[in-house]
C-alpha cells in the first residue's frame, strides 16, 4: 500500500507542471481569438478621438488592452484544472492510452490488487517520462492575425498629429485662465467684504454674486462658452445695480466739493472727499450767527448757484442748498442751518450708494476683463478677432460718439468763458484781455490736443491750451452774443471765441499736464464700466499723446 501512495503522489507531482502548461496553452487559444476585441476597441477610441477631443486619448485607448489583459491573467489565475482532467488531455495529447487517467481513477477508488497497482506503477513510470514542453501551446493563427490590423490603425492614429491637439490645448489654456480669473475674483469679492463704506445689503448683494460666479467658474473644465455665458449672465445680473445719471451725480457732488473747498479758502482738489464737504456744510451751518449780513447774502447766492447747477444730477441735495440759500436770503439762519445739516447728510447718503454704485462698477469692469481674458485664452487668432470687433462695435457707435463730443465742446466753451472771466481762476484760463489779440488776428493754430507747433502760441514750444483746470475752478459765467451780418455770416466781437481750442497765450507746459491726465484716465478705467474696445481705444489715444511718441 505505501508503495502504492508513493507512485500516486509521484503522479500528481509530475501532473501538476503539465497542468500549468495546459493552462497556459488554453490562455493562449483564448488570447488568440480574443485580442480582436481589444484591438478594435482600441482603434475605435482611437479614432474618436480625431473626431471628439478627448484628455488623455493614449490612457484612453489602452483601457481595452489594459482589461483584456487583466483578463487572460485572470484567466490564467483562476481556472485551475482538477488532476483528472489533466491526466485525461495528458493522455490524449500524447497519446498515453488513458494510462494516467485510469491510474488516477484506480486511487480514488481505493483499488489494491495486483493488477491496480501494477497499472499505476506503470502511469507513474510513464509520466516520470513526461516533460511540460511536449503539451504544445496553441494558437489561433487566423484571428492572431486579423488583429493586427486594428492594432497598426490605433497606433498610427495615436503616432500622427491629431487635429483635436489644438482644441485640448485650447481647453487646457482656458482652464488655466479660469483659474486666475477666479483667483481675481476671490481678491476683489475679499475686498468688497473689508470696504465697510458700502451699504450692508449691497455688501452681501455682491459677495454672493461673486462667490457663486467663482465656484462655477472653477467647476468649469475648460469650456469656453459656458465660461462666457456665465460672465454674461453674472453681467446682466449686476448691470440691474446700476442706477442712471450715477456718473453725473459723481461729478455734481465733486463740484460742490470743490466750490465748498475754495469757501475755505483752500484750493479745490481734483478729486474730492464728499465726506469733508457734508463736514464742511456742518462747518457753514455752525457758523451763520458768526457772519455778517453781506456774508450770508454772498453764501446764499453761492448755494442757490449749487442748487441750480446739481438740480438734475442731485435733486435732493440741490433743494436742500436751495431752500438754505431762501432762508439765508430771508434772514431765517436756523432754517438755513437746519437745511444745511440735512444737506450734509444728504451728501453722506449719496457717498454710500456712489460708494455702491462704484463697487458695483468695479465688479462689473472685473467680470468684463474676465470675459475678454478668456476670451482670448489659447486664441492666436484671437486678438485679431477681438480688433475687429472693437473696430465694428467703435463704427456702430460713432454717430453717438460724435453727438457726445459735439456737446462736451459746447460744454468746454461754456466753461471756457466762466474761466476766463474769472481773475482767481489759474493759469488754465483765458480772459477777454488777454485773447484779444489771437482772435482778432485769426490765428487757430493750438491744437488743445497735442503739443503746440513752434511758433504758435507766441513761439512757445511743447506748450498746450489748458481748457480745464484739474482743481475745478471756474468764474463768472458771461455771455457776449455776436450778431448777424449780411450774408448769413456771424460777426464775432472782440474777445470772443468762435471755436473750441482757439488760440490763447494761457499755456502751460505739455509735459506737466500729461502725467495728471494720464493717471485720471487709468483710474477711470479700473474703477468704470466701460466697453472693452472703448478701453483700448482710450489707452491708445493717450499712448499717442505721450511725451516724446513722435506720433
Amino acid at each position: 500500500m505505501s508503495e502504492s501512495l508513493n507512485s500516486y503522489d509521484l503522479l500528481q507531482r509530475r501532473l501538476r507542471p503539465l497542468g500549468i502548461r495546459l493552462r497556459l496553452s488554453d490562455m493562449f487559444s483564448l488570447a488568440s481569438r480574443s485580442l480582436w476585441i481589444a484591438a478594435t476597441l482600441f482603434a475605435l477610441i482611437a479614432l474618436v478621438g480625431w473626431l471628439t477631443p478627448i484628455p488623455n486619448l493614449w490612457a484612453w485607448s489602452l483601457i481595452p488592452l489594459v482589461v483584456w489583459t487583466l483578463a487572460m491573467l485572470g484567466y490564467l489565475a483562476f481556472r485551475p484544472l482538477s488532476m483528472q482532467r489533466i491526466a485525461r488531455r495528458v493522455d490524449t495529447l500524447l497519446e498515453l492510452r488513458e494510462r494516467l487517467a485510469t491510474a488516477l481513477e484506480l486511487h480514488d477508488y481505493n483499488a489494491h490488487d495486483q493488477l491496480s497497482d501494477m497499472q499505476q506503477q506503470d502511469a507513474s513510470a510513464a509520466a516520470q517520462r513526461l516533460n511540460p514542453r511536449q503539451v504544445s501551446l496553441q494558437w489561433r493563427r487566423t484571428p492572431l492575425l486579423l488583429s493586427l490590423a486594428p492594432l497598426a490603425i490605433g497606433v498610427a492614429l495615436l503616432a500622427l498629429p491629431n487635429p483635436q491637439d489644438a482644441v485640448l490645448a485650447d481647453r487646457q489654456a482656458v482652464r488655466e485662465t479660469l483659474t486666475e480669473v477666479a483667483e481675481e475674483i476671490n481678491a476683489l469679492r475679499e475686498e468688497i467684504a473689508a470696504d465697510e463704506t458700502l451699504t450692508p445689503e449691497e455688501r452681501a448683494l455682491l459677495e454672493e454674486q461673486l462667490a457663486e460666479l467663482e465656484e462655477r467658474l472653477r467647476q468649469n473644465e475648460g469650456n469656453r462658452e459656458e465660461a462666457l455665458a456665465e460672465l454674461s449672465a453674472s453681467e446682466a445680473r449686476l448691470q440691474q445695480e446700476l442706477e442712471p445719471g450715477t456718473d453725473a451725480r459723481r461729478a455734481g457732488l465733486e463740484q460742490m466739493a470743490r466750490d465748498l473747498e475754495r469757501l475755505s479758502g483752500r484750493d479745490g482738489s481734483q478729486q474730492p472727499d464728499l465726506n469733508q464737504a457734508a463736514q464742511q456744510l456742518d462747518q457753514l451751518a455752525e457758523r451763520l450767527a458768526e457772519m455778517s449780513e453781506e456774508e450770508r447774502q454772498q453764501l446764499a447766492d453761492q448755494l442757490a448757484q449749487e442748487a441750480a447747477r446739481m438740480a438734475a444730477s442731485d435733486p435732493q441735495t440741490a433743494q436742500g442748498l436751495s431752500d438754505a440759500a431762501q432762508a439765508l436770503s430771508g434772514g431765517d439762519t436756523q432754517t438755513a442751518a437746519e437745511q444745511l445739516q440735512q444737506a450734509a447728510e444728504n451728501v453722506r447718503g449719496a457717498q454710500r450708494q456712489l460708494a455702491d454704485q462704484e463697487a458695483v462698477q468695479q465688479s462689473l469692469s472685473e467680470i468684463q476683463n474676465a470675459r475678454q481674458q478668456v476670451a482670448q485664452a489659447g486664441q492666436q487668432t484671437q486678438s485679431g478677432q477681438v480688433a475687429q470687433e472693437g473696430q465694428q462695435g467703435q463704427e456702430s457707435q460713432q454717430g453717438q460718439q460724435g453727438q457726445q463730443g459735439q456737446e462736451g465742446q459746447q460744454g468746454q466753451q461754456g466753461q471756457e468763458g466762466q474761466q476766463g472771466s474769472n481773475p482767481g481762476g489759474g493759469g488754465g484760463g483765458t480772459n477777454a484781455s488777454s485773447a484779444d489779440g489771437a482772435q482778432s488776428s485769426g490765428q487757430v493754430d493750438v491744437d488743445p490736443n497735442r503739443p503746440a507747433n513752434s511758433g504758435a502760441g507766441g513761439g512757445s514750444e511743447d506748450l498746450v491750451y489748458q481748457p480745464y483746470q484739474p482743481s475745478g475752478q471756474e468764474g463768472e459765467q458771461e455771455f457776449v452774443q455776436g450778431q448777424q451780418g449780411q450774408g448769413g455770416q456771424t460777426e464775432v466781437r472782440e474777445g470772443e471765441s468762435a471755436a473750441p481750442g482757439a488760440n490763447s497765450p494761457s499755456l502751460v507746459p505739455y509735459e506737466q499736464l500729461y502725467p495728471d491726465y494720464a493717471r485720471s484716465a487709468s483710474e477711470a478705467l479700473d474703477r468704470s464700466y466701460i466697453p472693452p474696445h472703448l478701453k483700448n481705444y482710450v489707452r491708445d489715444y493717450f499712448s499717442r499723446l505721450e511725451p516724446g511718441n513722435g506720433n
